[in-house]
């Protein structure tokens, strides 16, 4: 779903004050967004936003937009100053962060008791930074800080022991063990139940059921990595105790396997271990060839990869080209402005490679996609592809959430940008479901007559035919090449970066 340029922090959260909440908040919004930000428009519609969303709480600002009233139920309302006099007109966002900050605190002062007072708090948070960033675009956004742990995991993995849980009766259940995990390690397996976590039962009351949730008893099985926790499990046949070392766990992102001559490598998004994990995909599918030798072709599925990690992406993109440029990035802050170049080796040596692409293929896929095309190392089957050409950076925030914060543009090696408009592929797909239909004119005419027509971005593309496409072009090198050539145009008929919108 997103580049991601910078990814950095602890989570906070415990002593928190609502100033200090904004002024990062705000802050990071004014120094590291793409363009300039008007403080004044993303505070008051915040506050809108609030309004709405916010239970008993009441926002109104007048046509002139002097003040904002607020009131909370049927409590007398209380007045704000929006005049240039008290709050200066200017790029600085302490003075709209200190309003914020009032505003919260009288709000959550109405609150009728403490439990009630965070969560009206929390909920503030929320609402004044989902205002804020609407405004901003379609990607910048505030991850409140139960989801951004969930992100943080998903881009950068955690230390645990591998595991997905249920509630049930008795315990926690295990769904699932993740495949090389110190759990599968240890001997843990799905269909046991957890009873006990570092010698203490995850019924705490004796009553016979859980009385933790499934985040707490994660909580236990975290800790420092390379530490051991004795977990207790109930499986057919009794209990069975085992010493877990843990470890960190980046979940997996490739899948790969061979269909005839051609390996194929499916890579779901990019998170920290992408790189890593498509380089011994790879290697595992040369060293386990045997007697059929190792693929001749290659196809690179990128369908349905919504991004991720923006040096994964650059660094996937590096297996496979030798030299030139692989990305460049433009923005505001001088740290957005980037350029990628690759290192000499190719993990395929040379093999020809093709590229699947849909219209969920997005973001950090999409910059895989650009580099491999515009290098000429790799033939893209499919259709447009999600047009997502910004990175986001990923600013850490005091109570432990997250605001991700579009801070560039994206161009490719040739100097496409294809923000809202996506990249389209050589050889479209779309709406097509018969290979051969979708190749006879490529065998009939070596090179397109006229302007190409419109590839429209497809979701949820049916796997077969893309596939069959790309291993039927892998499979006649002649065809391939034809393939190649056609689709030289589409890259000359691109308007210059300096042009584009």
């Amino acid at each position: 779903m997103l580049a991601l340029a910078a990814c950095a922090g602890s989570p906070g959260g415990k002593g928190v004050t609502a100033e200090q909440f904004y002024q990062s908040a705000y802050g990071k919004i004014d120094e590291l967004y793409l363009d300039p930000v008007d403080m004044r428009r993303l505070v008051v519609d915040g506050l809108i936003h609030a309004g709405r969303v916010v239970p008993d709480l009441t926002v109104t600002v007048p046509p002139d937009q002097a003040t904002v009233i607020l009131a909370v139920g049927k409590r007398t309302p209380r007045t704000f100053a929006l005049s240039p006099n008290d709050l200066p007109q200017s790029q600085d966002a302490a003075p709209w962060a200190h309003l914020a900050a009032s505003i919260t605190d009288w709000v959550v002062a109405q609150s009728t008791d403490l439990a009630s007072a965070q969560q009206d708090r929390e909920t503030l948070f929320r609402a004044l930074l989902e205002g804020a960033t609407a405004d901003l675009d379609p990607y910048s956004r505030y991850s409140v800080p139960a989801a951004a742990r969930t992100e943080r995991t998903r881009r950068e993995g955690y230390v645990g022991i591998g595991v997905t849980l249920e509630e049930t009766p008795r315990g926690f259940r295990i769904l699932a063990v993740a495949p090389g995990s110190p759990a599968a390690t240890a001997g843990l397996q799905a269909g046991d139940v957890i009873v006990a976590v570092g010698g203490l039962p995850v019924d705490t009351t004796g009553g016979g059921g859980p009385t933790l949730t499934v985040e707490a008893v994660m909580n236990r099985l975290s800790g420092p990595e390379g530490t051991g926790v004795p977990v207790r499990v109930a499986r057919t046949g009794g209990m069975v105790t085992l010493l877990i070392s843990r470890q960190r766990i980046i979940l997996p992102t490739v899948m790969a396997e061979r269909t005839g001559a051609v390996g194929v490598l499916h890579v779901s998004r990019f998170n920290a271990g992408t790189a890593d994990a498509l380089a011994a995909a790879v290697r595992h599918l040369r060293d386990t060839a045997g007697t059929a030798g190792p693929p001749t072709g290659w196809v690179l599925d990128l369908r349905g990869n919504t991004g991720g990690l923006l040096d994964q992406a650059v660094a996937v993109a590096d297996l496979f080209i030798t030299s030139g440029p692989i990305l460049n990035t433009v923005g505001r802050h001088p740290d957005s402005v980037q350029h990628y170049d690759a290192t000499p080796d190719d993990i395929l040596d040379g093999a020809p490679l093709v590229v699947l692409a849909d219209g969920q293929t997005a973001s950090s896929a999409e910059i895989v996609l650009g580099a491999l095309v515009d290098s000429g190392r790799a033939l893209d089957v499919g259709t447009t592809s999600f047009g997502k050409g910004v990175v986001q950076t990923v600013a850490p925030l005091p109570n432990g959430g997250e605001l991700f914060i579009t801070w560039s543009r994206i161009l490719t090696p040739a100097g496409r940008m294809f923000d809202h408009k996506g990249l389209a592929p050589a050889i479209c797909t779309a709406g097509l479901t018969d290979p051969a239909a979708i190749l006879a004119p490529l065998r009939a005419q070596p090179r397109p007559i006229g302007t190409p027509a419109a590839c429209p971005a497809e979701r949820n593309r049916p796997a077969p035919v893309d596939l069959t496409v790309a291993e039927d072009l892998l499979a006649n090198p002649p065809l391939l090449r034809r393939a190649q050539l056609a689709g030289q145009p589409l890259l000359a008929d691109q308007p210059a970066a300096g042009n584009d919108p």
